[in-house]
């Protein structure tokens, strides 16, 4: 069966003074305004810019409707405004108002080719951009845009760095540890019993409310695995610009590990604040 639209308002009782109308000559809407204010962001501290530089496209541009920035914008602005999973994009790539977000000429896609109405890519073309391998080249024949794990982890410790005038007495570094839950037979996937369900098990590394790691983990390991090298990759980086400031590691009990105390210990400045777990 198909809907009938009806263009004509509809009047509701009045609000005081004022009239209550529905009507629907209202064009293109969409309900991610907010997106608006995402994008002023990023035209002042240029944050998604940086990140597309940490991307090597072996593509030929010649042919490539999209560019390494427009794909990287448009996968973490989408994320930003709710659509985690990468096929929301099989629709997404026709909303009009992403694609303004994005930087696209043309945000209604009338002049694509291949698929008129779509100015953005599809969940296929956005595979390439996430799950390229590191050593693949020009001759592979559809995954062809490498990222830089390691400068990316730099840049997030940058921007923490670039975010303060001056360099302050002392910061506090938070480590965590959380359940992703997966619902189909990912790689990779484990059954948690702290979790009571199959998940990943992503370590984080905070500073206030700036992320400074953010590691995906299979959840058949410790919940602080990997922390010491993640800290000291962190805390080497903070050390080049702010020598004497005072770092303070914070944890639960999932943290307190004797690695991690040790290794607060033999640096400087570094002091340690983590929790116990109970017993009887």
């Amino acid at each position: 069966m198909m809907t009938e639209c009806n263009a004509e308002q509809l009047e509701f009782h009045d609000f005081g003074r004022r009239e209550v109308i529905a009507r629907f000559d209202g064009g293109m809407i969409s309900s991610d305004g907010g997106g608006i204010l995402l994008r002023e962001v990023e035209k002042r501290t240029g944050i998604l810019a940086r990140l597309a530089n940490q991307f090597t496209d072996h593509r030929d541009p010649r042919r490539s409707e999209h560019t390494v920035g427009e794909l990287v914008a448009q996968r973490v602005l989408a994320i930003a405004l709710g659509y985690e999973d990468l096929n929301d994009h099989d629709t997404l790539c026709a909303d009009s108002l992403l694609a303004v977000l994005v930087g696209k000429s043309d945000p209604l896609g009338h002049h694509r080719k291949r698929n008129p109405g779509k100015p953005l890519a599809s969940s296929s073309t956005l595979n390439r951009l996430e799950l390229t391998p590191k050593e693949a080249t020009a001759v592979d024949r559809y995954k062809k845009i490498v990222a830089d794990a390691g400068g990316i982890d730099h840049l997030l410790v940058d921007i923490f760095l670039e975010s303060y005038s001056t360099p302050p007495e002392r910061i506090w570094l938070d480590l965590d540890a959380t359940d992703d839950p997966v619902h189909g037979q990912q790689e990779g996937r484990f059954f948690h019993g702290y979790y009571r369900h199959y998940c990943y098990l992503p370590l984080y590394i905070f500073c206030d409310d700036q992320l400074l790691c953010a590691r995906l983990r299979q959840a058949n390991q410790d919940g602080a695995a990997g922390s010491v090298e993640e800290l000291t990759r962190i805390v080497d980086h903070i050390r080049t610009r702010w020598p004497t400031t005072e770092i303070v590691i914070r944890g639960d009990s999932g943290f307190c590990r004797e690695s991690i105390m040790c290794w607060c210990e033999q640096r400087d400045n570094v002091h340690y604040v983590l929790g116990l777990a109970k017993n009887k």
